[in-house]
């Protein structure tokens, strides 16, 4: 990671009315903040940005030359989306160091459902992601719960994910991120005797 790039452009215009005009224009809202720089309002092309994140993710670190710094390493902090069209609306930019640790959420994908629904049972998602620490260049586009070999009742939780030994889980260990459920069975009526 790091060789990707997104070009974003400051931004004199702040406010809800102008936000929703850049927004109009295909420019999505977004500030950029890190350690010794004070925070910038910044925008970017909502379509490029779009592309970024298909085809980067989300945790991607990428350069960018912006205002006075160039050459700047950034991380996608936040992201608001619209409730209802779910379109992005904000945008928040960290500034990173290469050699320092930062703390990420980084997407839960489930893997093996459907050999648990071919069995009539029900995959119950409970997180989506979770927090993890590590060095910029060591963060994973996502990780996996497999849930292939799951029987009813049981669970993953935050514990159970596997990560190479350079990325520290943040989110409590025993978090659950997703539990198996058995169908419902009919009970039958019991015969008098």
């Amino acid at each position: 990671m790091g060789n990707d790039s997104l070009k974003l452009e400051k931004r004199n215009e702040i406010g809800g009315n102008r936000s929703r005009r850049l927004r109009e224009q295909g420019l999505v809202p977004a500030v950029v903040y890190g350690r010794d720089m004070v925070p910038v309002a910044a925008r970017v092309n909502a379509s490029e940005l779009k592309g970024f994140i298909k085809h980067s993710g989300r945790n991607a670190v990428f350069n960018t030359e912006f205002a006075e710094e160039h050459d700047l390493s950034l991380l996608i902090k936040d992201i608001q989306y619209d409730p209802v069209n779910k379109e992005i609306i904000h945008l928040d930019f960290q500034k990173v160091n290469q050699e320092e640790r930062v703390m990420v959420e980084v997407p839960v994908r489930i893997t093996g459902s459907e050999f648990v629904q071919r069995t009539g049972n029900i995959v119950m998602h409970q997180m989506d992601s979770i927090k993890v620490e590590c060095l910029p260049r060591d963060i994973p586009r996502y990780v996996e719960a497999d849930v292939a070999g799951l029987q009813p009742g049981h669970s993953v939780t935050a514990g159970d994910l596997k990560f190479t030994d350079r990325i520290s889980l943040i989110t409590k260990p025993g978090d659950i991120i997703v539990t198996v459920n058995g169908r419902e069975k009919e009970v039958e009526p019991v015969a008098e005797a």
